[in-house]
């Protein structure tokens, strides 16, 4: 099999959401001075690759820590979004996948949107799914879906009604993917494995692809 990694790197230096508090590392010990390494991490929940559950948003709904592990891992399916026919994507657009997507687990939207991580560009004018579009989703028995953009809802969004349909319907969602490309015209499935933190509304993972080795394209 093959594995192909989705995730951006964590570090200090990494591009951010506005407003989003930058990541800070120190050593608390090192190998030279006391034997062994130990560092103190400290970071937004929403740094990064990362999945937000539906308490992201929703009071009283589950949190991270209370979904079994097994939601976040299933059968991927790929649809790409390179060359949208409309702006927001539209339920008509999806349609044009219906089987593809009605027998996946976990549905990734390849936007392209990666290619611009790092500039001022990747935090505007991304491409989001229409409400009618997410509404429908939200009835294919999907454990989740994930993006390789910064969010599900427009830039400057308030209301967030994507974010808030898609959780509502108990999806968890994936935001800041990367290297979808290398997923295109193969089957795969998607591990997106968040730590088991306390009452978490999100949290950064390390969302990976595993391509079967039977899988010859």
């Amino acid at each position: 099999m093959r594995i192909v990694d989705l995730s951006h790197p964590i570090s200090p230096a990494m591009p951010l959401w506005p407003g989003t508090p930058r990541p800070e590392f120190s050593d608390l010990h090192s190998v030279g001075r006391d034997g062994f390494g130990e560092r103190w991490l400290q970071l937004s929940s929403h740094t990064g690759t990362h999945l937000d559950a539906p308490a992201h948003l929703l009071e009283g709904e589950a949190t991270l820590d209370c979904l079994p592990v097994d939601r976040f891992i299933g059968k991927g399916a790929l649809l790409d979004l390179r060359n949208p026919q409309s702006e927001p994507v539209s339920l008509e657009q999806l349609l044009l996948h219906r089987a593809t997507i009605e027998q996946a687990q976990f549905l990734l939207l390849h936007s392209g949107w990666s290619w611009f991580w790092g500039t001022a560009k990747y935090d505007r004018d991304y491409p989001v799914l229409s409400e009618d579009a997410a509404s429908w989703l939200c009835g294919v028995g999907l454990k989740g879906i994930g993006i390789d953009a910064p969010s599900f809802d427009e830039p400057g969004s308030e209301a967030l009604p994507v974010h808030r349909c898609l959780l509502g319907a108990g999806l968890i969602l994936i935001e800041n993917l990367t290297a979808l490309d290398r997923l295109d015209g193969h089957a795969f499935f998607l591990s997106a494995l968040p730590l088991p933190i306390s009452d978490a509304e999100a949290c950064p993972v390390r969302a990976v692809a595993v391509i079967s080795s039977f899988d010859t394209k």
